[in-house]
Order: structure tokens, then sequence, then C-alpha cells
């Protein structure tokens, strides 16, 4: 197997890593401000998860159509990094907001969930975004033409549900008692700052990557249009030479005259008498 989709795991792993660290940070960070109850912990998870399906979708895109994904991939990991280590300024902005607006006691329930919704989205929106898009930069620049079942994106994404387990235990066994939450957060901010720079790094030794005109899959299909295209000409091009073909289409037009014809109404004796 070639070593490219194996340093991609590796690095696919430091990324599932440090998005664990940051989810356990941030949940115990807004729990200090929201509270422990059920609700408060859905509204952060739904904001996580929203965040990570809006990236893919989003970035998902532009990673297709990058010239060098793994280019891309490395600054979308510094971004991440970057994003996450402000993140204690805007917890501090959320908490001095919620206290002042009451919360849950004087907005209600509605009310106070909306309110979470939105100031966990203040906090988590962007560094999730760019999470989302992390995964497709990663598998697109491990494709290869040999891979058109795309089999190197289990090996991928079993690297990112590795790290993402990792992570967990490591921040909540480990790092929480060791650091404390802002450490804990900022140490996740330094891995994610290297697993950029090296990706950044390895995509500049490597130069631009081979065939990154149109992704693998983009090809595939363009085949497969062209093909049904030509297709489609053919069979457009068989009816118009073939006779019968051409009789056949006249048929209807023919019975539907001779309908018409026939309907009318057989001259009665007193008409031809007069």
């Amino acid at each position: 197997m070639n070593s490219r989709p194996l340093k991609i795991s590796l690095l696919l792993f430091g990324s599932g890593l440090t998005a664990l660290i940051y989810q356990v940070a941030w949940m115990r960070e807004l729990r200090l401000v929201f509270g422990f109850s059920t609700a408060a912990s859905a509204a952060v998870v739904a904001i996580f998860m929203g965040g990570l399906g809006v990236g893919s979708w989003l970035l998902g895109r532009r990673a297709d159509q990058a010239a060098r994904p793994l280019a891309f991939y490395g600054k979308l990991e510094l971004a991440i990094a970057a994003s996450a280590a402000i993140s204690p300024l805007l917890l501090w902005l959320v908490r001095a907001g919620y206290i002042a607006s009451g919360g849950s006691a004087r907005l209600g329930l509605a009310g106070g969930t909306i309110l979470r919704l939105l100031f966990s989205a203040l906090v988590l929106a962007v560094p999730t975004i760019l999470m989302g898009g992390t995964l497709p930069a990663a598998a697109r620049a491990a494709e290869t033409e040999e891979d058109r079942g795309r089999r190197l994106l289990a090996l991928l994404y079993g690297a990112n549900t590795l790290g993402a387990v990792a992570g967990a235990l490591l921040s909540t066994f480990t790092l929480l008692e060791a650091l404390g939450t802002r450490g804990t957060l900022w140490a996740g901010c330094a891995v994610n700052a290297l697993v950029g720079l090296a990706a950044l790094l390895w995509a500049r030794k490597t130069g631009p990557e081979r065939a990154a005109e149109l992704p693998v899959l983009q090809r595939i299909r363009r085949e497969q249009r062209t093909q049904r295209e030509r297709s489609g000409e053919r069979r457009r091009g068989n009816a118009e030479t073939d006779p019968r073909r051409s009789r056949r289409r006249r048929r209807p037009a023919f019975k539907k005259r001779r309908e018409v014809s026939s309907s009318w109404p057989p001259l009665s004796p007193a008409s031809l008498s007069r």
C-alpha cells in the first residue's frame, strides 16, 4: 500500500484527538454557564454536531475543487487551533450575557433554550464548521485512480474515530485533572497547530498533487455522463434513419385524424332531401 494514505491517517488521528479534547472542555465550560440540565447539554451537542455537518457540506465542495487539498487541510487545522484558542474570551462574553438575561428563570424554558443555542453557536460555530471540512479535504488528498471504490476512506475514517476515542479518554481521565479546563483546551490547540503545520510542510515537500486538476470521482462522473450522451445520440440517430420507427411515430397522428373524421355524424335523410 502507498505510504501516503497512512501518513494522512496519522494526521486525521491527531485531528480526531483534538476535536474531542475541545468538545469535552467546551462542555464543561458551558455547563458552568448554562447549568447541568439535559436541555443545556443537548443545546451544546446540537450546535457541535450541526457545525460539523454544515462544515462538511460547505467546505467539502471547496476541498473537491482545491488543487492542493493537503495544504487546504493544513490551513483548516491551523484555523481551528486559532478559533479554539480565542474561545475562552467568547465564553466570558457568553457568561456575562447569560447572567444579564436572567436565563431560563426569567425567559422560561423555550426562551432559555433558544438563548442557549445562540450563545453556544457564538462559541462553537466557527471551529466546528472548520472541523467538518477536514475529513473531506484529507480524503481528497488520499484518493487515487486505483482506489475507485474509495476503500482508503475507511482507513481515514477509522483513524479519525480512533483519535476521537483517544481524545475523549485522555481529556477526561488525565488532562482535566492535570491541567484544568483551560489548560486542556490550550493543549488541544497546540496539538492541533502541530497537525496543521505538519500537513502544510508535507504538502510543500510533495509539490503539486498528481492529477490535481480534477478529482478522481469527478473524472469518473464526467466519463459516465459522456457515455450516456453518446448512447442517447446513437438512439436518436437510429430512430431517424430507421424507416419503420419513423412510420411508427406517424401512425398515432394518422389514427387520430381517422378518428376525428369518423366522429362526424352521418347525414340524415331530411338533410339530403333539402
